[in-house]
């Protein structure tokens, strides 16, 4: 199980077919993986959210949500050549 202590992450973005892209490969290849979706518009700043405060005008949709992809750190090396990420 992947947990905080044994994982490293890959990949963190706002481009959803990249992410899917990245989750494939790894699939394909066998490489366990974890992944988070942040909704950063969704975030508390006390009295309430961001999008609640300010809107979310002129925030593309696209650009709202944060995805990261994490993996054993055995396997980092191995997924970082495999997916081409620097």
């Amino acid at each position: 199980m992947l947990t905080l202590l044994n994982s490293e992450s890959l990949w963190i973005g706002t481009d959803m077919k990249c992410f899917n892209r990245i989750r494939e490969q790894l699939e394909q290849a066998g490489i366990t993986y974890k992944h988070k979706v942040k909704n950063r518009m969704g975030q508390w700043t006390g009295a309430g959210t961001v999008r609640g405060k300010t809107g979310a005008a002129g925030v593309p949709a696209d650009k709202m949500y944060e995805y990261e992809i994490l993996v054993y750190k055995k396997d980092w090396e191995k997924a970082k050549k495999l997916t081409g990420i620097e």
